[in-house]
């Protein structure tokens, strides 16, 4: 199965990016290039499932660093999983300021998203599906408990990864669908964003500065997107690298950028698009998808990408049940 639909930018900071073999989304309903039959009609919820684990910590691959743990096991509040209408559309998933969602999808979205960091995301990292993880569509809603609000939203924040709703996810999984995997160590071609021969060529954001209205990145810089004569410009205002990392993460899905520029200030800069060809704006496969240094003019900025390899797990199904009845 291919991606058939490449998004082409950021259009909210809550909305959790999925990334498989079918579907890239972002911000708000997108359409997904999907094929298959609707699932029966059913229904289950669910409240405070079984945690997966007491401490709330999550697995990760040999060699990567321990991501942070909860004070309390991550589990969902409530959780509603009913099989999508007959006939509707192919929908996708989105992060809520207060819990998950997704719509018209298959239940493999909601598995990646439960253990592969979206960066990393490649068609083989996950094994073992059951055809009918791709044909059947679900609707997930997934609400935390109010006094987790702060903390849920606190995972906004690039560093943490997500951590907390992967454990949130990995529970609801494992309770309503009895999923129990197994994770092999593994690697993923990727890029280093770093600081080309010529030097830095970004201007400091001065403290204090009132920031304009855009798109609120996760370390509080902004990103205003335009086209101007014909070329997307993404101005950036008070972002880290971490956050233009990220960004180019999202432009460009299946080639993960990690920062290593070792800048921890905050930079104010337009990053241009190099091409706006029609093959590149149309509907492409995951494979196809340019590399992100093929999209953006890096080198005005003084940064260029370099060629890594990224520590990362295949994740196995040992098993999984189609979403029980309450």
């Amino acid at each position: 199965m291919t991606n058939k639909h490449w998004a082409r930018g950021l259009k909210g900071s809550r909305t959790y990016l999925s990334i498989a073999a079918a579907c890239v989304v972002l911000a708000g309903p997108r359409g997904i290039a999907q094929t298959g039959a609707a699932a029966p009609s059913q229904v289950s919820e669910s409240r405070r499932v079984t945690p997966a684990s007491k401490d709330g910590s999550l697995g990760t691959p040999s060699g990567a660093p321990a991501p942070a743990t909860f004070a309390k096991a991550m589990a969902f509040d409530v959780v509603s999983i009913r099989a999508s209408k007959p006939g509707s559309p192919w929908g996708g998933v989105q992060m809520l300021p207060d819990g998950y969602r997704a719509w018209g999808i298959g239940l493999w979205v909601s598995v990646q998203n439960a253990y592969i960091p979206i960066e990393l995301y490649t068609p083989d990292r996950i094994q073992g599906m059951q055809p009918w993880m791709t044909s059947d569509k679900y609707d997930i809603e997934a609400k935390v408990a109010p006094a987790d609000v702060a903390e849920w939203q606190r995972q906004n924040n690039i560093k943490q990864q997500k951590v907390m709703l992967q454990g949130m996810l990995q529970t609801m999984l494992a309770e309503r669908c009895k999923l129990a995997v197994h994770r092999i160590p593994a690697e993923v071609s990727g890029y280093a964003l770093v600081v080309g021969k010529g030097g830095l060529k970004l201007k400091a954001t001065k403290p204090g500065e009132t920031m304009p209205s855009g798109i609120p990145l996760p370390d509080g810089g902004v990103l205003v997107g335009a086209t101007r004569g014909g070329t997307i410009e993404n101005t950036f205002y008070g972002a880290s690298m971490a956050e233009l990392a990220s960004h180019l993460n999202g432009a460009s899905p299946g080639h993960p950028v990690e920062d290593r520029t070792g800048l921890a200030g905050k930079y104010d800069f337009v990053l241009k698009r190099i091409d706006m060809s029609e093959e590149q704006n149309g509907a492409v496969s995951l494979n196809a998808i340019p590399a992100p240094n093929d999209i953006w003019d890096l080198g005005a900025l003084g940064l260029k990408l370099e060629p890594i390899k990224i520590p990362t797990e295949t994740v196995v199904i040992d098993h999984i049940e189609r979403p029980t009845a309450n």
